[in-house]
């Protein structure tokens, strides 16, 4: 064989590009001007594949004139077929019939294209033409196959049984395909979800499942499923897949870097093609050659350049995606690739060609292979070109009469025209929600495309996307941009677009259809734990056949949550019927597998969402859920759901936690959950981890476990109510008490002491001397103050008579907190305004008696005693190790804070209107004191820059540093008595409440919790009559009546009462 001559065309020089038009068939027949559409073939025919009626090359568009009246709506070819779709769902199909791939008996060649007559009952929306094999998706979206079946590439289950006439896959229907593309031995499926199925030959990776195996079935593709692709492509032993943002994905043989990865190594699993780095809108295969189209009509190509297929101007093979230069100037609507030859077509119909052209299949009169594109005049200029397909070696071309287009701006992309060969649309909800008249068909068309939408990551963050150039392929936690005032990345979604889609689906009033997206959601997250953790899941085909390769991560984690993100506002989460059981399951088993910064970006987005839709649609919904949970667990399995489903509300009350109106803490109680937990076991659970650990766990109000750490409730303890947690602590004293009293008995037998005698803290108050008294027993027996109180009262030198059952004790706190806070005493300042005592700064107190305080406070809580006690909530905030703000000054001081509210607000110049100084000034016994609140404060002006900084001094001086001495001796006495890890479980609030009771009164639950001795019951009349009076009583009758009974006018606990 003589040498291969090629032909570079200079396009720079005048003229080059752009060849005279030759006599063209067309022209000799006039009927082809006429209207409807045409379609044209040239280059090899030997065996029929140009449908003209000859076994010959045409060098030339010829006339498919066995189809001219058929309206043609789709073509596809091969290297030996070309087969027709007409308007009306028909398909024709030509060419070599070796392996019966023409869906015909025999295996005689037929010239010219000829009805598929087993599929007219069924209608075929696409067809793919293989080596010797074609698939077809009919109506409704079933899979059909038929032709050569030696690797499995049919689909059907066997391998090596040629099927004569198309069957159908088993299943394939209620997936829904829409697309299909063929190889020269495998096979690729596309649903409407956006999901990538794979059959056939497996070498060199070619059907993207991480092996070399054939697989005689269709299997889904793992590592595209959360993508949402749109277009798929097959080359001889390589594939291309599109995602809805516009990336590349590759994978199969590499050999020529048709892969474009910058490498000749081939890839079993598919690799995002990162070097295209502008969004595409179509990609096509040729034998071993890639292309794609991005943004205004650009055109890039890589893969083996032997022939000059790749359209660069050279022969090198090319392992990176170039861009063609020779077509800068034109934007390109459609590509189309063969087995060694390129075609283009722009948007002013200017058809574009290059590589091989051997066989003529180019249409131009040059023998040789063409470097860079050149233009073709094949056609005259009152025929308009609607899309093209290239075949192995011959091309097609569809034709129409110019005054047959409408609209000259309409592109191959026609709702019914060559649409198939283009990327798909993204389902959308538009079209069934516009849908006024028709209630039935309105259902039908939502159902769809809810479906579709739901299904896949992909798919529904690109419906609601505000920013869509985001990659949704590789952009990871750290890079996307974040969110003002915020080092969480940005979700970059619309918020209030999701909310309407909602609701608008909720109004169409259809049970069925909302079944369709719950079914969806439920599938998508599937999808998202299959991505997270692709080592944990095992992907199933149509025949069960297990997917047991490693899996790698293809979506960064930032993606997968930004989908949760949408999925958690799904109001089916509240759905009081089997839906809500099956949404929250699933999302909290996923969530509970994202990592620890991936919980936080996602608590933060949530904290965008209104109040009260983030109640309604986010904490609830799980608290629902939650509570199902805890009213029926008992398994193993119950609790791990419990746990898990406590996880995801953890990420709520982070969310919550970070909100400037937050949901008040109730709203994290679970009455089940409290109810229902073995409280004894979940704490000595805790205890043991705690002990495990050498302590250096921070449960409670700290940052939360990971899953894996998540053992006890006590872990996240926002979850059980106050009561739950008095109980706790109060099974705590117990177990304290209990330890303390064997402690001292055996220690009082080594002394010749009886037990009996060192079992309780006996105190012994003379009335005249409360505090006198209280202080000097308690602060001298640090070691006792964790055993059972026992207070006697000494009145004339003399034992009071009665035993302390209850009665004694709080009188004796009663007494001791009335002197204690006697303004006369000096240790507290009563602050008018809000009824709150507050420690004075300017005591002369020892911390001896600040200490007692404390102690006295813990003692209460220790032995289950309710407190007439008045501190701000910030105290309690203190003694739990909280970091005083300005909130907490306001709320404790409101005169104070509005003083200094009114600076930051203040609008003219701070420093000459106010002059004001970083100092405090007061009157310490009439004395004028300053205190500076940074060095040098006195001689610093405050001024409008530096105000908020001055507020902030203020605050943490008058909370902070002015009782620092007082408050720490306060806080030790508190945690000497009542530092047990219980502690750790309460918010200041609850604290608050565990200390003074609560601020209402609910004689209704005191009812419910009262207890009756000596023959008395709730029916007993005399019981009866005194609930009567009891609930006649004013508000102000009930408060005296407590304080008559307990010693204090706030309702307790029933835990207390207990």
């Amino acid at each position: 064989m003589g040498s291969t001559q090629f032909v570079r065309i200079d396009l720079h020089d005048k003229g080059s590009g752009d060849l005279a038009p030759p006599a063209s068939p067309m022209a000799e027949d006039k009927s082809v001007l006429h209207h409807g559409t045409h379609i044209f073939s040239w280059g090899r025919g030997d065996l029929g594949q140009l449908g003209t009626e000859r076994d010959q090359s045409e060098p030339q568009p010829v006339l498919v004139r066995a189809v001219e009246d058929k309206d043609i709506a789709h073509v596809a070819a091969s290297a030996f077929n070309s087969a027709f779709i007409t308007a009306d769902a028909e398909l024709w199909t030509t060419g070599s019939n070796d392996s019966c791939q023409l869906g015909h008996k025999g295996h005689d060649t037929q010239l010219h294209p000829s009805r598929v007559e087993a599929l007219d009952a069924h209608g075929v929306c696409q067809v793919a033409c293989g080596q010797q094999h074609m698939l077809a998706v009919a109506d409704g979206g079933a899979l059909c196959a038929w032709g050569a079946a030696d690797s499995g590439q049919l689909g059907l289950g066997e391998i090596g049984v040629e099927q004569p006439h198309p069957r159908f896959l088993k299943g394939t229907k209620e997936q829904h395909f829409v697309r299909v593309a063929a190889g020269a031995s495998h096979s690729l499926a596309l649903t409407s979800s956006g999901q990538v199925w794979s059959f056939g030959q497996g070498s060199f990776g070619t059907l993207g499942q991480g092996d070399s195996f054939v697989a005689n079935v269709p299997r889904p593709l793992p590592t595209l499923a959360a993508l949402g692709i749109v277009q798929v492509a097959c080359g001889e032993s390589h594939n291309a897949a599109l995602t809805i943002h516009g990336r590349v994905f590759t994978w199969g043989r590499g050999k020529y870097g048709a892969l474009g990865l910058g490498t000749f190594n081939s890839s079993s699993w598919p690799q995002h093609v990162a070097a295209l780095q502008e969004p595409a809108c179509q990609v096509v295969c040729g034998g071993e050659h890639t292309m794609a189209i991005c943004q205004q009509g650009k055109v890039f190509s890589w893969g083996r350049g032997n022939c000059g297929q790749t359209g660069l101007g050279t022969t090198d093979t090319v392992t990176l995606p170039a861009r063609l230069e020779a077509l800068e100037n034109h934007s390109v609507t459609q590509i189309t690739a063969g087995l060694r030859h390129s075609m283009a077509l722009t948007d002013s119909r200017q058809l574009w060609v290059w590589g091989d052209n051997s066989e003529g299949q180019l249409g131009i009169p040059i023998p040789s292979p063409c470097l860079d594109p050149v233009q073709t005049h094949a056609f005259p200029a009152e025929a308009t070109i609607m899309y093209i397909v290239a075949g192995g070696e011959h091309s097609l071309a569809a034709v129409q009469n110019a005054g047959d287009v409408a609209d000259e701006a309409q592109h191959v992309w026609s709702e019914c025209r060559g649409h198939s060969m283009a990327a798909m649309p993204g389902p959308s909800l538009a079209a069934g929600l516009a849908e006024q008249n028709d209630y039935p068909r309105k259902v039908s068309i939502l159902k769809k495309s809810a479906h579709d939408l739901f299904s896949c990551p992909g798919f529904m963050l690109h419906t609601f996307e505000t920013q869509p150039c985001i990659d949704s392929a590789t952009t990871s936690i750290e890079d996307p941009p974040t969110s003002s005032g915020s080092h969480h990345p940005a979700h970059g979604l619309d918020v209030g677009k999701i909310t309407e889609v909602y609701n608008a689906l909720l109004q169409v009033y259809s049970i069925e259809l909302l079944g369709v997206v719950c079914q969806a959601c439920k599938r998508q997250l599937d999808i998202i734990h299959s991505a997270l953790c692709p080592d944990e899941c095992q992907q199933n085909g149509l025949e069960s056949h297990a997917q047991q390769q490693r899996i790698p991560r293809m979506v960064e984690p930032y993606q997968l949550i930004r989908a949760l993100f949408v999925l958690l506002q799904n109001p089916l989460n509240g759905d009081r019927t089997g839906m809500r059981v099956q949404l929250m399951g699933k999302l909290a088993f996923v969530t509970a597998r994202i990592e620890q910064a991936n919980k936080a970006c996602l608590a933060a987005w949530l904290r965008e969402l209104p109040l009260d839709q983030f109640a309604s649609r986010c904490v609830r919904p799980v608290q629902y859920y939650l509570g199902s949970l805890a009213r029926r667990q008992g398994s193993k399995q119950d609790r791990e759901d419990l746990m898990r489903a406590v996880h995801l509300l953890h990420i709520m009350y982070q969310s919550n936690e970070g909100r400037s109106t937050r949901l008040p803490h109730s709203e994290f109680y679970n009455k089940d959950v409290s109810q229902s937990a073995d409280l004894a076991q979940e704490y000595m659970i805790w205890r043991h981890l705690l002990e495990h650990r050498n302590g250096t766990s921070s449960p409670g109000r700290g940052g939360g476990p990971g899953q894996r750490e998540l053992v006890t409730l006590c872990q996240l303890p926002f979850v059980l109510s106050p009561e739950a947690k008095a109980r706790i602590m109060q099974g705590e004293a117990l177990l304290t008490k209990q330890h303390q009293v064997q402690a001292s008995a055996i220690q009082a037998l080594f002394q010749g002491v009886h037990p009996v005698m060192v079992q309780y803290l006996d105190v012994r108050i003379r009335r005249t001397h409360v505090l006198q008294d209280a202080m000097n027993q308690l602060m001298h027996r640090p070691g006792e103050l964790k055993k059972p109180l026992r207070v006697t009262f000494i009145s004339g030198g003399m034992d009071e008579e009665g035993l302390d059952e209850g009665g004694v004790t709080k009188e004796f706190f009663q007494l001791l907190i009335r002197q204690i806070f006697n303004e006369e005493f000096g240790m507290f300042k009563y602050m008018e305004h809000t009824r709150t005592f507050w420690f004075s700064h300017l005591s002369i107190e020892l911390e001896t008696e600040y200490r007692l305080v404390g102690s006295v406070l813990g003692l209460a809580i220790y032995n289950g005693v309710i407190l007439d006690l008045h501190f701000p909530p910030v105290v309690y905030k203190k003694l739990l190790n909280g970091k005083p703000n300005f909130q907490d000054l306001k709320k404790a001081m409101p005169d104070l804070g509005h003083g200094l509210q009114q600076l930051l607000d203040y609008p003219g110049d701070v420093e000459a209107d106010l002059a004001t100084t970083f100092s405090v000034e007061e009157d310490n016994f009439g004395e004028l004191q300053t205190h500076e609140l940074k060095p040098d404060g006195s001689k610093i002006a405050v001024t409008n820059s530096n105000r908020q900084e001055y507020v902030d001094l203020h605050t943490k001086w008058v909370l902070e540093d002015s009782i620092q001495t007082q408050f720490a001796a306060f806080d030790e006495g508190f945690h000497q008595v009542c530092g047990g890890l219980t502690l750790r479980l309460f918010q200041y609030e609850e604290l608050e409440l565990l200390v003074c009771g609560l601020p209402h009164l609910d004689f209704a639950e005191l009812k419910e919790a009262a207890q009756y001795d000596g023959g008395y019951h709730p029916q007993h009349p005399v019981i009866v009559q005194f609930w009567q009076v009891v609930m006649a009583l004013t508000f102000e009758q009930k408060k005296s009546f407590l304080r008559f009974c307990t010693g204090c006018d706030r309702y307790v606990h029933a835990v207390c009462m207990e």
